[in-house]
């Protein structure tokens, strides 16, 4: 107990009364839950589908960050919907994101090459639990961290694809990022700037490979570059993935579709230094489902 409020405190002094943290995202972004990562990926693959993601982080430390977070997204024609829920909890400290996402497909002059764009629109709130505070449960300054009211905000992407090529990058953030160009300084220290992504598919006849550079910019913290493949059995049925982090972390993956309706993923993340002498890594799973498909069955 006292190692969840050493945590939550820490947490909380990068918090001030108008801060809040971008929420640290599945490893399913790069190839399984696109959206995750940009809002003009919202129905990207068409149809109704359902992504419910968790991460267990540092397992052996107690208090230890913990994600889930919850997807549906929906394109007709050119128009795609999506609506997100992140929760995330470190200690005592929870956040709590939801989003509601427009995105839209323009085609350009050759058949298969589009541009998108989209919005995600949402609101976020921090709560502290001061059960577990060794001290004062009342105490004014955590009262009042409480209080705050839920902060809105809006995230801005777009992608150009082709038939095996995507580039793709997303701003987040947007008010807190302008609020900060106006002079304001009390913003959150450790949120998501914007993200850049390339991936390409490779005709293969018995594999199919991806492979995806990403790089993202966040604040305060050192800029990360993500260079990430996916290959696939000729059937589609199994994937395996590998992904090696700037920060001299790895993440490995393997994935199971059952007859093109639903997808687990689990994947395993190494921790990273200095970390990794105290503490195990990341372990992702996440759970796809093509609605329409499962129901039409």
């Amino acid at each position: 107990m006292r190692y969840q409020v050493y945590v939550s405190l820490i947490l909380l002094l990068f918090c001030t009364n108008h801060a809040y943290s971008q929420i640290s995202l599945l490893d399913a972004q790069f190839f399984h839950n696109r959206y995750l990562a940009n809002p003009a990926m919202a129905g990207f693959e068409g149809g109704l589908r359902l992504n419910l993601g968790y991460r267990n982080q540092w397992n052996d430390i107690p208090g230890s960050p913990v994600d889930q977070t919850f997807t549906m997204d929906y394109r007709k024609d050119r128009v795609g919907l999506g609506v997100s829920v992140i929760n995330a909890k470190a200690g005592d400290l929870s956040h709590n994101k939801i989003n509601a996402t427009y995105s839209y497909a323009l085609p350009l002059n050759s058949e298969s090459a589009r541009f998108h764009f989209g919005w995600n629109l949402g609101f976020q709130k921090i709560h502290f639990n001061s059960q577990n505070v060794v001290g004062d449960a009342n105490d004014q300054n955590i009262l009042r961290f409480n209080e705050r009211k839920a902060l809105f905000d809006a995230d801005f992407g777009i992608a150009f694809s082709l038939s095996r090529w995507i580039i793709d990058g997303a701003i987040y953030n947007v008010k807190n990022q302008l609020r900060k160009d106006s002079g304001d300084q009390r913003v959150g220290t450790d949120f998501n700037l914007f993200y850049l992504g390339s991936s390409y598919s490779f005709p293969q006849q018995e594999w199919g490979i991806t492979t995806k550079l990403a790089y993202r910019k966040i604040k305060n913290f050192t800029d990360l570059v993500d260079m990430a493949v996916e290959v696939r059995t000729s059937s589609n049925i199994l994937g395996f993935t590998g992904i090696y982090h700037s920060n001299k972390s790895a993440t490995f993956g393997i994935s199971y579709l059952h007859k093109n309706t639903w997808q687990l993923l689990s994947m395993y993340n190494t921790a990273q230094n200095p970390i990794a002498s105290y503490a195990t890594g990341t372990f992702d799973v996440a759970l796809q489902i093509q609605l329409d498909k499962a129901w039409r069955k």
